[in-house]
Formats: C-alpha cells, structure tokens, sequence
C-alpha cells in the first residue's frame, strides 16, 4: 500500500522488516534507483550479481556504457550469468511461497 501512494522508502523498510530483501533489492531496481539496489545487495551480501545484470541490461538498452565508480569496481572480474542468476530468482520466489 505504501508503494502505491509513492512511499518507496516506506515500501523498502517495509519489505526489509519482513526479511525480504530480495524484494527490497528488485523494488530498487525496478524503480531504477540503482545505488541503493547495490547498496542493498552488498550490506547483505545477497543478488549483487543480479543487481549487476539488470544494471548492465539497462544500459545496453540504452547504448550507455558504465560511468558509476561504484558499478565499476564489483563488475571487475564478475561474469554475469543470466541462467544462474534466474535460477537464484526462482528460488527467492520459491522460497517465499513455502513461508505462507
């Protein structure tokens, strides 16, 4: 409900209360606010990769090349692997709906 009144910091406090992180990560992703996706997902040392994905799908859509310091330098050396990385996705999801 917070999100949908545009509360998205609200929304993420919301979501990381409950445990979700992954959640709170794709939030921050899907809403392009890619720093704090990062900075998410390194705090809790969880889907940075898919954050990296994401992100680097974002930016060859728009024939951008990285720029962000920070991107930069957990790219250094990271292969992305989409197959592993939805596969990781599936499993947050699957895991979701075996807690309710």
């Amino acid at each position: 409900m917070a999100l949908l009144c545009g509360q998205t910091q609200d929304s993420e406090g919301i979501l990381l209360q409950a445990g979700l992180i992954f959640r709170a990560i794709m939030l921050n992703i899907n809403l392009y606010n890619w720093s704090r996706a990062l900075e998410l997902a390194v705090k809790h040392k969880t889907h940075v990769d898919t954050v990296m994905a994401y992100r680097q799908k974002y930016l060859k859509h728009f024939d951008k090349q990285e720029k962000d310091k920070r991107f930069l330098q957990y790219a250094e050396g990271m292969k992305i692997e989409w197959d592993k990385i939805e596969q990781k996705i599936e499993l947050e999801y699957q895991n979701e709906r075996g807690t309710r």
